[in-house]
């Protein structure tokens, strides 16, 4: 179905590069090298939220936290490394030191300190039951305002339409061009096709995999001492 879907969007925008997209949504490969996929860089919520931070809406962006509680089947790390990279896009900064604190491989809390002053807190973890839907919330914190990919005070995303006939069902449509997918498979294509039509863009994805590659080390170095691990 993702590979349907963004076969849909080079044929309908006349993008000449093949793409081809990993089943899981993860990765892309184009041209032979395969590129990692962060698909939340391309979801309306982030986006707009950056617009907020970065054209005087908020000013003064002191805190940002963030979360996401997932499924078991979740890698810890999946989450942890998604979260560290939603932080670097949202304050357009590089973390300079942080701190890591893991439980079980199930949950983490860690505390990023950005060059730009701001700090963020990061809670994770993949302790969901399998009938639940992922929660998750970031929210920015500046000297003047504030801004929040949620509705005050709600954790799970909200459905357009809610259908109460013997199962409970919800349905979101969130993409017209790719009706029938989820909003994160719809991220996920979303964010292949963009590198699928910009070869400066699949160079930088490269760039930030590999900060946050070495972001990551430091979550396991920071976890294994509980000391502060600069960057």
């Amino acid at each position: 179905m993702l590979q349907e879907k963004l076969n849909l969007l080079l044929t309908k925008y006349a993008v000449g590069t093949a793409a081809a997209i990993d089943g899981s949504g993860e990765t892309v490969a184009i041209d032979g090298t395969v590129y990692p996929l962060l698909p939340h860089r391309v979801e309306r919520r982030f986006t707009e939220m950056r617009k907020m931070l970065t054209d005087g809406t908020v000013n003064g962006l002191s805190a940002l936290r963030a979360g996401r509680v997932d499924h078991p089947d979740v890698p810890l790390e999946k989450l942890v490394r998604r979260e560290l990279d939603i932080c670097r896009y949202l304050t357009g900064s590089e973390a300079v030191s942080l701190t890591a604190y893991v439980r079980d491989n199930r949950a983490a809390n860690l505390i990023v300190n950005m060059a730009s002053g701001v700090v963020c807190s990061i809670e994770v973890a993949n302790t969901l039951p399998a009938y639940a839907q992922p929660v998750d919330k970031h929210e920015g914190i500046g000297s003047q305002g504030f801004v929040c990919d949620k509705v005050v005070d709600t954790q799970a995303q909200q459905s357009s339409i809610y259908l109460f006939a013997g199962d409970a069902e919800t349905y979101t449509d969130v993409d017209f061009e790719l009706y029938g997918l989820d909003a994160d498979a719809v991220a996920a294509v979303r964010a292949a096709f963009a590198l699928a039509k910009d070869a400066a863009l699949r160079e930088q994805t490269l760039a930030d995999s590999a900060v946050l590659d070495r972001m990551m080390d430091a979550v396991k170095q920071s976890a294994a001492t509980g000391k502060n691990v600069k960057l």
